[in-house]
């Protein structure tokens, strides 16, 4: 999620329409997945998001990179969530819509989201636990 709180609070619209939509048209499982799976990707791509995050860029430029990469993966109604950003120009405000969208999906099923920091690395054994 991201660390400026003007983008969070920008945000959160997007998420909670997003929200408000994915339950009413019964898709809050599939696009729940779809921002699971972009969350990591995105922080496993870190080139990617600079590309989305430049202003220089068009749109158009934008819209056709995700067409080629990511429209195959994603749910319909994902996919055309992100091309609205795009054309809004807050594709910027991915990774904190995101962040949002899956906090409101996890209070509605009371999950409570943790962060664990250790001073070792995890065992393969203690990893198991955790997921």
């Amino acid at each position: 999620m991201s660390k400026n709180p003007l983008a969070n609070k920008i945000a959160v619209p997007y998420a909670r329409a997003l929200f408000d939509f994915s339950v009413e048209k019964n898709l809050m499982h599939q696009i729940t997945a779809d921002f699971q799976n972009l969350e990591v990707f995105l922080s496993q791509t870190p080139d990617l998001v600079d590309y989305l995050n430049n202003p220089i860029l068009s749109s158009a430029k934008k819209e056709e990179l995700l067409n080629k990469t990511l429209k195959a993966q994603l749910n319909q109604e994902t996919f055309k969530f992100l091309n609205l950003l795009i054309k809004r120009d807050r594709i910027n405000l991915l990774q904190a819509v995101i962040g949002k969208y899956l906090n409101l999906v996890y209070s509605l099923a009371s999950i409570k989201m943790v962060e664990v920091s250790t001073a070792f690395p995890f065992t393969n054994l203690q990893k198991k636990y955790f997921n």
